[in-house]
């Protein structure tokens, strides 16, 4: 019994479908590529043409996929998994420290620790280049978007070397002027008090529920989708809010409650071991290792 030749089609056209499926326009696409966008509608027309298959429906609205690009979308992501790994694993034959390496973490590590630490590092490596993702969620590692990443929590998956490097402390903050006109003593779970929190994309964050967990009955007045407007909030008077205290310059701590959280740097195990990944670990490693006493006045940072 004979078999059909199989298809082959152009690779580049996978990467158009996979950007284009998760932003659902060709104006959106275009801009992450730097294509225009008739090149991008090229792009997938000719994909479908070369699968026989139409993958998206055109609306007004954008472009969402058919029946039968969602049956294929995984195969698509496994490839380009796949592609992305053959490109790292090939990275790392070469011994020098250069290129770049993309690390991942929030805003305020990134703004007051790794960025003041950096010139040393890169007068030390000046052919390497370091690229900053600020973020609180893990997708931008998962998806391979970044080389190593800065996290308050494990990741439930994914092949990472995981190690801690560190532990933060936050307590409840306010102003000097909030608590000259609210009570200071947390009774009644916080009853009277307003609070400055995280908005509701974020509430599954642990910094939001704790804040939640150690003054229930206050009332939520403001929130925000990043610490640094907290901050701003807070010490504008307008609550408390739950902060690092290595960020709450000029604020008063509010009661006795705390909240430690392990501080990771995960990495990707497969290119653990190139010469710049390992070199930007172990920088980050003494980044944090110096900045001990700032996160959380006592810490043990052994792995």
């Amino acid at each position: 019994m004979g078999f059909e030749k199989s298809k082959t089609i152009e690779w580049g056209g996978v990467p158009i479908f996979l950007i284009l499926a998760r932003l659902g326009t060709l104006t959106a696409t275009a801009q992450k590529l730097k294509m225009a966008p008739s090149s991008v509608a090229r792009h997938i027309e000719h994909l479908e043409a070369e699968l026989g298959t139409i993958l998206f429906q055109r609306t007004p609205q954008g472009y969402t996929l058919t029946d039968a690009a969602r049956m294929i979308l995984q195969h698509a992501e496994t490839a380009e998994s796949a592609i992305d790994d053959f490109i790292r694993q090939s990275s790392g034959f070469s011994l020098d420290i250069a290129g770049s390496v993309r690390i991942a973490l929030p805003e305020n590590f990134a703004t007051e620790l790794v960025i003041q630490s950096l010139p040393p590092f890169q007068e030390k490596y000046p052919d390497l280049r370091i690229e900053i993702v600020t973020h609180v969620r893990m997708e931008n590692l998962t998806r391979r978007d970044a080389d190593m990443a800065i996290r308050l929590s494990r990741p439930s998956q994914g092949n990472f070397f995981v190690s801690r490097i560190g532990q933060m402390e936050s307590r409840l903050y306010a102003s000097q002027a909030y608590l000259a006109t609210h009570a200071e003593a947390l009774v009644d779970g916080g009853a009277g008090h307003l609070r400055v929190g995280w908005d509701d994309t974020l509430q599954d964050l642990p910094l939001a529920q704790w804040l939640e967990e150690v003054i229930p009955g206050s009332k939520t007045c403001f929130t925000a989708s990043s610490l640094r407007s907290q901050i701003e909030a807070t010490t504008a008077g307008i609550g408390l809010a739950a902060l690092p205290s290595f960020l709450a310059d000029g604020l008063v701590p509010v009661g006795q409650a705390r909240l430690l959280q392990n501080i990771y740097l995960i990495s990707h195990r497969d290119i653990r071991r190139v010469p710049r990944i390992h070199a930007t670990i172990e920088f980050l490693r003494g980044v944090f290792s110096d900045a001990q006493q700032k996160l959380s006045g006592s810490v043990d940072f052994s792995d």
